[in-house]
């Protein structure tokens, strides 16, 4: 009954000898490795191609997908891809800087509104420079195919960051214009009941009232001397540009404005897989 075990055994250590043996030829040897192995031996290192293949194939595809849906990559992944595939690591790179800078614009705005208007100002420069490349007959189809692609990765990062910021507190700790407009509606009748009430002060009343504001106004103007030493963040010049766009939403309420920005990349991501599919080759 021992037999079967003990043959078994056998045939593991033979095959782990063998592989050693293989080993040890690899490091010491060339191309005329295979010619010295008996059938045997070049069969099972035929076995161990194919499964590496395989395992590499799989883990290829496996980031092709996460890059296709927007998502981010392991340490392990993107050491994979810096190693095997470095013009689709430069590719990821860039990808990674664009949706922090993104990141860093919707950290920057003072409403609500502001980030739904950021996201469909993106996504409408998306949508021009998909359509400069489809238009464009100078672009071989093959690099076409290949712009577009990117351009989907980028529209589905730049999502995904949008969600992910939405869903954050810091997105449900902004006010809604309508809530910074009553603020500052109720600032100007403090003022104008501040104003009655010093028009009712005596004459060393109102003196008295002028020397304090005098040493605050003094105050402010050394914390403001203090402030201008300190620089702005590099982007702050982008940030503006894209806040000052947002003008020609002025005047949308801001469940229009979720609808319109939810449109705007519908209809960007459809238009870019309706190309990929008519085009990728079958």
């Amino acid at each position: 009954m021992m037999l079967p075990i003990v043959g078994s055994i056998r045939n593991t250590v033979k095959m782990a000898e063998m592989d050693n043996k293989w080993q040890q030829k690899k490091k010491n040897g060339g191309k005329a490795l295979k010619a010295e192995m008996s059938p045997q031996e070049r069969q099972i290192q035929q076995y161990k191609e194919d499964i590496e293949r395989m395992r590499e194939g799989r883990q290829m595809s496996d980031i092709d997908a996460k890059l296709k849906a927007g998502g981010t990559l392991t340490p392990e992944e993107i050491t994979y891809l810096q190693r095997n595939c470095p013009e689709k690591y430069k590719e990821y790179v860039e990808i990674k800087n664009e949706r922090e800078a993104y990141k860093r614009q919707m950290k920057s705005c003072k409403t609500k509104e502001d980030v739904e208007k950021l996201k469909m100002n993106k996504m409408s420069s998306f949508l021009a420079e998909a359509k400069s490349v489809m238009n464009n007959p100078n672009i071989p189809k093959g690099k076409k195919l290949g712009l577009m692609e990117k351009i989907l990765r980028r529209v589905m990062g730049i999502e995904k960051e949008y969600v992910k910021f939405v869903n954050s507190g810091r997105y449900k700790n902004l006010p809604t214009e309508e809530e910074l407009a009553e603020e500052e509606r109720k600032k100007t009748e403090q003022n104008e009941s501040a104003a009655e009430g010093l028009g009712e002060m005596t004459a060393d009343q109102v003196q008295d009232q002028e020397n304090i504001f005098e040493g605050t106004e003094t105050d402010q103007e050394e914390i403001h001397a203090e402030e201008t030493d300190v620089k702005e963040p590099e982007d702050g010049k982008n940030q503006a540009e894209s806040f000052s766009e947002t003008k020609k939403y002025d005047g949308y309420t801001l469940s229009e404005l979720k609808q319109a920005s939810d449109m705007a990349f519908h209809e960007i991501e459809t238009e870019l897989r309706g190309y990929l599919k008519a085009y990728r080759p079958c």
